[in-house]
This record gives C-alpha cells, structure tokens and sequence, in this order.
C-alpha cells in the first residue's frame, strides 16, 4: 500500500490514533477510534481497517497491548499529508517578539532566551545554533525529556543527556537538516544520529538577507505535537530572521 492507496476512511483512522497516542502516551484501541473520534464506524470496522494499517507499516501492535501505536512511516504520512497547520496564539506571537527585540540584549543572550522559550512551550528539548560569527550553540529544556514516558528507560535517557554535552554532534543534528526558509521534519529512524532514532526534530533555518546564518532545531518524542513544533519554530525563524536582517541586534 502506498500512500496514494490510502483510502479516506483509512487514513481518518490513523489520524485518530495519532490524535489519541499523542495525547495518552497509550496504544489505541478500535473502541476509543469509534467512541471518541469515528462514532459512524463500528469497533468491527476499524479492527479490519487497522489491521490492514498495519500490515503496511503505518501502526504496530506493543506486544502487551491490545491497541495499535504508530509507526515512524505512520507519523511520517502524518506529517505530509493529513497535519494540519496551526498558528501560534496571540500571546505565544508576543512572548516571541519581546524575547527577540529586546534591545537590552546580544545576538547570543536573545539566542538563549529564544531557546528556553522553546523548550518552555513545547515542553521538549530546544537547539540553537549560530554561525554568524564564531560558532555558538544553546540549549535548553534538556530535563524536558525526562517528562515524557517514552524516556523512563534509563539507558535511552543517559544516552540522550550524553548527547547533550557534545557540541560537535549538537551542531550536526541541526545543521544537517536546515533547509533555507523550509522547515525540515525527521521522524525517528530516519534520524543518522543513534541516539535520537527514538526522537523526532524539527529544524528551521534563520537568516540574514535570506543567507542562512544558524538554525534552530527542536527535539521530542516521535509522539510529538507535529503541528504546534512546526508552527512555533518556523515563526520563531522567520521573526527572528527579520529582526536581524534589520541590523536590530548587536
């Protein structure tokens, strides 16, 4: 089954599962899909529908459970074809525009707010790099990772903390993927970095004059809220390529 294979229903089923493991952390089962999401379509319907998603990889089954979670190649049709676009909230758009004009501050100390800003938003982890002048990198919302169930394991965690004392493989992560004035979205295996094939990153380019000069990238669970990740990074990017490209920050 390709995705041009998808049928409507289909692909209203995984969007439903997506919605729901998002917000649970819990496999999803045909009963939760009818109840709360499909009611025209019986548990006996979406059973069959699911295991035809799974048998092409878009879920998979925990062996513990009776539910269905999804799969990177899931999350991944998710992301290009059935997400839908959200827009940062009034206030969201001001806490953005205070942190980045702040006149009081340089280049590097509205690089860091902007990173824990981030991270306090979204609740993951936040990577800012900067290229203008020497290299500088910022993180921030590191312990955010702790908060989700996907990282109580704790050689998962150790790994990811370990990874944040590298620079140099801070500094790939995000610069691999910049696109200029694109976002760019990697879901899990798709990942080069072993440590984070368990993660998803959101990654935006900022600019000055349209010549990108560092980027900032975005790391949480395959679970993620794809929609709100991309939508707060790139206007973060995008206001702050502005504001630079003003010659408003020393």
């Amino acid at each position: 089954m390709t995705y041009k294979d998808l049928d409507e229903r289909k692909q209203k089923i995984l969007n439903a599962i997506i919605q729901d493991y998002q917000y649970s952390a819990e496999p999803v089962g045909s009963r939760t899909i009818s109840r709360s999401y499909l009611p025209e379509l019986s548990p006996a319907t979406i059973r069959n529908e699911m295991a035809d998603l799974e048998e092409e990889g878009f879920i998979t089954q925990p062996h513990t459970s009776a539910g269905r979670i999804p799969t990177d190649s899931g999350y991944r049709f998710y992301v290009d074809r059935l997400m839908k676009a959200v827009h940062p909230s009034h206030r969201e758009e001001e806490l953005i525009k205070t942190t980045i004009h702040r006149k009081s501050l340089n280049l590097d100390e509205i690089l860091h707010q902007t990173a824990k800003l981030l991270s306090h938003a979204l609740d993951y982890s936040t990577i800012v790099v900067n290229h203008s002048s020497n290299r500088r990198i910022f993180a921030a919302g590191t312990s955010n990772l702790l908060h989700q169930p996907e990282f109580r394991n704790l050689e998962k965690m150790q790994k990811m903390l370990e990874l944040f004392e590298e620079d140099e493989l801070l500094a790939e992560l995000v610069d691999e993927y910049i696109a200029p004035e694109d976002i760019t979205v990697r879901i899990g295996s798709e990942n080069k970095i072993k440590a984070i094939r368990s993660c998803s990153v959101v990654v935006r380019s900022f600019e000055i004059n349209n010549e990108p000069v560092g980027g900032i990238g975005l790391i949480g669970p395959t679970r993620m809220y794809y929609s709100k990740a991309t939508s707060l990074v790139d206007y973060v990017a995008k206001e702050l390529s502005n504001v630079l490209s003003q010659g408003d920050i020393f």
